[in-house]
């Protein structure tokens, strides 16, 4: 008779289950974090400067900042509302992915305006 992994068993079952260290919800915040982050890097190497002229104004480059910056406080309010929901402190989050240099600075609207409180 085979010996069964009773471990291994039971974090598949916590997997898909949701249970334990495997939160769904939890991971799936972290993508949208995540997400934002991409964003925000990437508008600040956006240069209006170098797009703004007739031409380049139709650009799909140019458009597609554009509407990035118009979403980014409605981003960034979702965050911390879903933040605020699940209960989620920066400590959790470091918790959850091993990966504090990540989450040391998250964006909120102080951190995007330089007011951050330490």
């Amino acid at each position: 008779m085979s010996e069964i992994d009773y471990k291994s068993k039971c974090e598949m079952y916590e997997r898909l289950l949701g249970v334990g260290e495997y939160d769904p919800v939890k991971n799936a915040f972290l993508v949208y974090l995540k997400i934002m982050n991409q964003q925000v890097e990437y508008l600040n190497e956006f240069k209006l400067k170098s797009l703004i002229t007739s031409v380049d104004k139709e650009s799909p480059e140019y458009k597609r900042a554009m509407e990035m910056v118009d979403s980014l406080p409605k981003m960034i309010t979702s965050v911390n509302e879903l933040r605020a929901t699940l209960k989620i402190t920066k400590s959790d989050l470091s918790d959850i992915t091993g990966a504090k240099d990540l989450f040391d600075k998250i964006t909120t609207p102080e951190s995007m305006s330089g007011k951050i409180k330490q």
